[in-house]
């Protein structure tokens, strides 16, 4: 995520807690420690305002921490909590620049892409028209009580117990001879 001039003018002008300074003697070099105690919670505050999850706001953090070890024990180190917040900004812009990218990555380009018009290819329209083929000769090779059961039932939207009634069977033979239709139908496509 890029912070803004306004987000780093205002930490230019951020000069930390006032025990910073004290706290580290800098004739003994900088102190990491004692910048992450005096400025943890300030930072980790500067950041949830910034960023738009707040558990990278402690991601950051810690990764700048990580960073601010290099300087451990300089002596050229004017404002340690400065330098802890131009680091945290700088981890911040690299965070966002890797969410751009990793979001770039999801997207793929239109014309890679295969579109479905709605409308058969004459391939696909010949295949169907060879199954259906198919389908009808598996129909007309079924024994005829068969045949007679499967078409009132596929074809004249017909209920069991209305095709039970209609050929003087049990529904129980209709689910059975129903049952052998479709198998049939299937066995038959699948071997195509």
């Amino acid at each position: 995520m890029k912070l803004s001039s306004v987000d780093c003018r205002a930490v230019s002008e951020f000069s930390g807690p006032s025990d910073v300074h004290s706290a580290m003697p800098f004739s003994q070099g900088l102190s990491i420690e004692g910048v992450i105690r005096s400025c943890h919670s300030s930072l980790l505050s500067f950041l949830r305002q910034r960023l738009r999850v707040a558990d990278d706001a402690r991601d950051v953090a810690q990764e700048a921490y990580i960073r601010m070890m290099q300087y451990e024990g300089s002596k050229d180190v004017q404002s340690p909590a400065s330098l802890l917040f131009r680091i945290a900004i700088n981890v911040a812009n690299d965070l966002g620049r890797a969410e751009k990218v990793r979001h770039l990555a999801d997207h793929c380009d239109i014309a890679d892409m295969d579109f479905d018009s709605g409308v058969a290819t004459p391939e696909r329209e010949v295949a169907a028209g060879e199954e259906l083929e198919i389908l009808y000769q598996a129909i007309e090779e079924l024994p005829p009580k068969c045949r007679q059961v499967f078409l009132l039932s596929r074809f004249h939207s017909m209920t069991y117990p209305q095709i039970a009634e209609h050929c003087g069977i049990s529904v129980k033979m209709v689910e059975k001879h129903i049952s052998r239709a479709l198998s049939v139908c299937a066995a038959k496509v699948a071997q195509q």
